[in-house]
C-alpha cells in the first residue's frame, strides 16, 4: 500500500532530483518556509527563478487542476499584477505525479513572483491590497461563471467545509466552551444557518480566491505585483470573498475593527469594482458567518492535529467581539459605501 506525502520527508535534494522533469539543470534550492498548507521551494538556475510546490494530501488531484485551469485563465485577463505562470513538464502536463520512497507526490512548478508579503499595518499595502481584489474579482467572474468546475465547497455552508464536522452546532461542546459560551455560540450558529440559504439564493456568486491574505499578495512600491496560491478558490458568494479580506485587514489579533484600515481597504476596492445594494445589507450577517465558517474549519484542523486549541479559542473570543462590534456599527459600516 502506498504512503501519502505527510509521511514522506521531502527536502532539497529530492527537489533537484525532481527539477530534471523539468529540464532544468544545477538549481540552487531552499525552502521558503511559507504555506500552511503546501510545502514549498525557490529555486535559481542561471537567470531564472522558479518556486516548487509539493502538494498536501489534503488537496485532491481534481482541486489542483482546477487551481491550475483558473490560472491558466488570468494570464490572459492583463491584469495590472502577476498571477503564477505554471511551467509545464515535457509532456505539457503542469501537475507532476511521482513515487518516492513508496509515497505518492505530487508537484507544480512556477515562475517566482517579486514582491514582499502585504503587511497589514501600512495603509498603502491595505488600500493596494483592496485594489487588487476588485481587480481580480472583475477577471474572476468569466471564470467558470456558472461554477460547474469547482471542487470544494461554498465557505457559508457550515456543515459542508470540513470532512470531521457535518454538524456545526456541535463546534461549542467539541470544543469544551463554558456553559454561556457554548450558548451564545449556538445561537450565532442556529442564525446563521438559517440565513445562509437566503444570501446564497440573493446575492452574486462567482469564482473567488478564498485565501486572499497578507502572505498571498505581493508587494513592491505600495503596489500588488502578484497574487499567489489560489488552492482554496472555489463558486462561492463574492461579498463572503470581500469580507475575509476585510476581516483580515481591518484587525489583528482579538480586536475590533480598526476603521481607518476599513476605510482604506475598501477604497481601494471601490476603484475596480462596487458591492451590490443586496450585499451592502448583507454585510453584518456575512461578516458573522465568514467567521464562524473560520472557527468550523479550524475545529477540524483541530481534530486533525493541525492547529492548537489556543489559536481557535481565539477564533471564538473573535466573533463574540465582532458581534457587538457590528450591532453598535452597522450603520455607520453601510454608510461607507453611500
Amino acid at each position: 500500500m502506498m504512503s501519502n506525502s505527510q509521511n514522506y520527508c521531502f527536502g532539497e535534494a529530492d527537489v533537484v532530483q525532481l527539477l530534471g522533469r523539468w529540464s532544468i539543470e544545477n538549481p540552487q534550492v531552499q525552502p521558503t518556509n511559507q504555506g500552511t498548507v503546501n510545502k514549498t521551494f525557490f529555486v535559481e538556475a542561471y537567470k531564472d527563478k522558479f518556486v516548487f510546490k509539493l502538494y498536501d494530501d489534503s488537496t485532491t488531484a481534481e482541486q489542483i487542476k482546477y487551481e491550475h485551469s483558473l490560472l491558466t485563465h488570468l494570464q490572459s485577463c492583463n491584469l495590472s499584477f502577476s498571477i503564477p505562470k505554471l511551467i509545464p513538464i515535457y509532456s505539457g502536463e503542469t501537475l507532476l505525479t511521482t513515487n518516492l520512497n513508496n509515497s505518492l507526490l505530487r508537484f507544480s512548478l512556477q515562475e517566482y513572483i517579486p514582491g514582499k508579503p502585504a503587511n497589514r499595518h501600512n495603509l498603502n499595502h491595505i488600500f493596494a491590497a483592496g485594489q487588487a481584489l476588485g481587480e481580480l474579482h472583475r477577471a474572476l467572474i468569466n471564470c467558470d461563471s456558472q461554477g460547474k468546475l469547482a471542487k470544494l465547497p461554498r465557505w457559508g455552508e457550515l456543515n459542508q467545509i470540513h470532512p470531521l464536522i457535518t454538524n456545526p452546532l456541535q463546534v461549542p461542546q467539541l470544543l469544551n466552551l463554558e456553559k454561556s459560551q457554548q450558548q451564545q455560540l449556538v445561537k450565532i450558529f442556529q442564525e446563521l444557518i438559517e440565513i445562509a440559504p437566503n444570501l446564497y439564493q440573493t446575492l452574486p456568486l462567482q469564482t473567488t480566491h478564498a485565501d486572499y491574505l497578507c502572505p498571498n499578495i505581493l508587494i513592491e512600491n505600495n503596489h500588488v505585483n502578484g497574487i499567489i496560491d489560489f488552492e482554496f478558490a472555489t463558486y462561492d458568494l463574492r461579498l463572503l470573498d470581500f469580507i475575509a479580506a476585510l476581516d483580515h485587514f481591518s484587525r489583528i489579533g482579538n480586536v475590533i475593527p480598526a476603521w481607518e484600515r476599513i476605510k482604506a481597504f475598501i477604497k481601494g476596492y471601490k476603484e475596480y469594482n462596487y458591492l451590490s445594494n443586496l450585499e451592502i445589507e448583507a454585510l453584518i450577517s456575512t461578516w458573522l458567518l465568514q467567521q464562524a465558517n473560520c472557527i468550523v474549519y479550524w475545529t477540524g484542523w483541530l481534530l486533525e492535529e493541525k492547529v492548537t486549541y489556543e489559536s481557535v479559542l481565539n477564533g471564538v473570543r473573535k466573533i463574540f467581539l465582532l458581534e457587538d462590534w457590528l450591532k453598535q456599527n452597522n450603520s455607520r459600516l453601510k454608510n461607507l459605501y453611500s
